[in-house]
């Protein structure tokens, strides 16, 4: 039997996170539904909700890594893997550790967070998604699957040295910009590039299957609105004492078409929800705010938006998936990808003071080319994905 055991931070309500497992057994399974699927975040959670897949805990990780019946392979799902540490983990699963975690750099020139977070989330590899097969007794591959590392630079291999070789063991390894291919070649490492592998999300859930899915308010907004209107999201951290700037460039784009505010990150560190409501009280402009009761809610109105513009990655790589304009501000990781995957004249991310121009720009490109470049993405990763099966049939 082959056991497929998909690890990953999918045990909070984080949209992105919630994409890969999905995603990941869609697609293994469209080849053999045989496949014995198991999902695991740091705690066990059952998000199935919102949208989510049910995990276990990292103990049960542990504990299927240990166990020989049939061949187990390890996928690390996708996401900022490469750089995670176990404290980071803590601060975005518990909120008194995370008013530590604001002064990690200063405490950790006298105390090894990482350490700590380890010992309290009972973590067993120095990094949590670090790992190869050679730190378990009975797993037969591990597959990384669609990372990022645009932040991985040369501190992080002399911080933990232990992770070059580490990454040189594992038996795949893609990452899903040009930026963390760089980063890994200047430390003599090598990585496939392939783009997010929830970009197949609009092959999986075309419209008529979202439609299904989602909150009768969604549903009846869409139907009245669809193609008229900005979907926008930011997140807190970037955006932070940028409000009044943020609703200004808002109505400007409000004078052509509604405005949709809608969070796609609320879990820890994200904070979305906060941000667009302070936001939503300086404009001055009608606003229609959804709650993102499901990944399906976020999915459709963007699926079904004029344009989307925010700070999520994963916001701009739905609309990618359905070929919808996209404004992407300017946060590290969204910006390496766009630079990577994103059409002439929108490949990057743009500052807060450029939303409005942005969106004028994004909106007027032909819209066969957004659909060739979701057509050039989707037969990437279908290339990814014939290289795992490889490894996991071997």
């Amino acid at each position: 039997m082959e056991n497929i055991l998909i690890i990953g931070a999918f045990d909070r309500y984080n949209y992105g996170d919630l994409l890969f497992p999905i995603i990941l057994k869609e697609k293994l399974a469209q080849k053999n539904p045989q496949l014995n699927f198991r999902f695991f975040g740091l705690v066990s959670s059952d998000l199935s909700e919102v949208g989510g897949l049910p995990t276990e805990d990292i103990k049960a990780f542990y504990e299927a890594c240990e166990n020989k019946s049939g061949r187990n392979h390890v996928i690390v799902a996708g996401g900022e893997a490469l750089g995670v540490t176990w404290h980071s983990l803590l601060a975005a699963l518990n909120k008194s550790y995370q008013k530590i975690h604001r002064y990690r750099f200063r405490l950790s020139r006298i105390f090894d967070l990482n350490a700590f977070g380890k010992m309290m989330l009972k973590g067993k590899t120095t990094l949590p998604f670090l790992f190869s097969k050679q730190d378990f007794p009975a797993v037969d591959s591990v597959i990384l699957n669609s990372l990022g590392g645009s932040g991985i630079k040369a501190e992080f291999f002399d911080t933990y040295t232990f992770a070059k070789q580490k990454l040189q063991e594992v038996d795949y390894l893609a990452v899903r910009d040009q930026v963390t291919v760089d980063n890994l070649k200047d430390n003599g490492l090598e990585a496939s590039l392939f783009p997010d592998c929830a970009i197949l999300m609009s092959e999986f859930y075309p419209n008529k299957v979202l439609e299904q899915r989602v909150s009768p308010e969604v549903r009846e907004y869409v139907a009245k609105h669809r193609g008229n209107y900005l979907y926008f999201q930011i997140n807190r951290k970037n955006t932070l004492g940028k409000e009044a700037l943020i609703a200004r460039e808002l109505d400007q784009i409000a004078q052509e078409t509604e405005l949709c505010l809608c969070p796609i990150g609320k879990a820890l560190d994200h904070d979305d929800h906060i941000a667009l409501a302070e936001v939503r009280g300086l404009l001055k402009s009608e606003s229609q705010y959804f709650d993102a009761d499901s990944i399906w809610d976020i999915m459709y109105l963007i699926a079904n938006a004029r344009c989307y513009a925010g700070t999520s990655l994963h916001g701009a790589i739905t609309a990618m998936s359905y070929a919808v304009p996209h404004v992407g501000l300017k946060v590290e990781k969204l910006n390496a990808y766009l630079g990577t995957w994103g059409v002439d004249g929108n490949n990057f991310g743009v500052d807060f003071d450029r939303l409005s121009h942005q969106f004028q720009q994004a909106t007027a490109i032909d819209p066969v080319v957004y659909e060739q470049a979701r057509l050039y993405q989707i037969a990437k990763i279908n290339q990814a994905f014939e290289a795992i099966e490889t490894i996991i049939y071997k």
